[in-house]
């Protein structure tokens, strides 16, 4: 099992395995990904491991639990699109039998679209998007049940109702013991942690445990508490009133409630809520120029609104697109 192959093979190669193993450990999923790469002669960057998990979990093909260092795969779903003119999207599990029965259908009577990734150098390129077209919704639930798959009429509006409300976790240790000396705490005005000496200030604080995973805690009125870092940082967002969420609706007449979520690189998502933004489309947000945003198409403003309350964001609406006429579209 050797010799440079394509990404789109690459790609499904990698869900595939993950879609035959069903779970494990997240730490030794990591080191999974990179036994692949070097097996096919692919190169990643550093974090292309991790990058690569992110991206899988949000498109649905995986869960993951770093508090547990678990991961399992998601089980093979079919779901529409929002105001996506007849798209729905395959994710999930893709195991041999999931792949052939789909394979099958797409030759017969399936209207199948497969949208490659083209992922840039260094990257574990991901599965290839299934998207499906229909012309009347009544029909999917039956297209699941000849694929054999679950279907959600739209995931990306039913996760607006699971979003999390952000808020510092239970009380907890503060940093200690012979890890103290790794001790980072989050700069806002650098949008980075930087390292520093002591605790003593509010603020989004991170050090290495004992067994050198990273651990973050966010200290209020003096009381440290747990908190996963994407949701530690739009606590530090709102403690210091600054925004890093935008959204801005499509040109095209009828379009005016759906559009683009901007969100700035150095606060990226929590998880669930990249995965509303993510299955809004089918496709990873991509990156603005400079590297400085993520952009998630296809998102309504009911969503985009859900997302930055719950982060307690004030989300920012931006003009439309200006028309090849000059006039902004109706």
């Amino acid at each position: 099992m050797t010799g440079r192959i394509s990404s789109t093979e690459f790609g499904g190669i990698l869900l595939r395995w993950l879609s035959e193993s069903r779970g494990g450990k997240a730490s030794a999923l990591r080191e999974g990904v990179r036994d692949q790469a070097r097996a096919w002669e692919w190169e990643l960057n550093e974090y292309a491991d991790w990058d690569w998990m992110r991206k899988a979990a949000a498109l649905g093909f995986i869960d993951v639990d770093l508090r547990a260092d678990r991961w399992s795969v998601a089980p093979p779903v079919l779901t529409r699109l929002p105001h996506a003119d007849g798209l729905a999207l395959l994710t999930g599990a893709r195991t041999t039998r999931i792949s052939a029965r789909v394979e099958e259908a797409a030759q017969e009577w399936m209207e199948l679209i497969t949208v490659p990734h083209r992922p840039e150098p260094g990257e574990a390129p991901l599965p290839d998007t299934l998207l499906l077209q229909y012309e009347d919704p009544r029909t999917l639930k039956d297209v699941a049940e000849l694929l054999k798959v679950r279907y959600v009429p739209c995931a990306a509006l039913q996760l607006t109702e699971l979003l999390p409300q952000a808020e510092p976790g239970p009380e907890s240790a503060p940093p200690g013991g012979s890890t103290a000396n790794t001790l980072e705490k989050y700069e806002l005005r650098l949008q980075r942690f930087v390292p520093v000496a002591r605790d003593d200030e509010d603020g989004l604080y991170r050090w290495r445990g004992a067994d050198y995973a990273r651990l973050t805690r966010i200290r209020r009125n003096g009381v440290f508490h747990a908190v996963e870092r994407e949701t530690g940082v739009y606590l530090e967002l709102a403690r210091h009133r600054t925004g890093a969420m935008r959204w801005r609706p499509e040109s095209g007449q009828g379009r005016a409630g759906v559009g683009r979520l901007f969100v700035d690189r150095y606060a990226p998502l929590p998880a669930l809520h990249e995965r509303a933004a993510v299955l809004c489309s089918g496709f990873p947000p991509s990156v603005g120029k400079q590297a400085q945003t993520r952009a998630y198409d296809n998102v309504p403003r009911a969503l985009a609104e859900a997302i930055a309350a719950s982060l307690r964001q004030n989300l920012e609406t931006l003009t439309r697109p200006v028309s090849p006429t000059g006039r902004k579209a109706k």
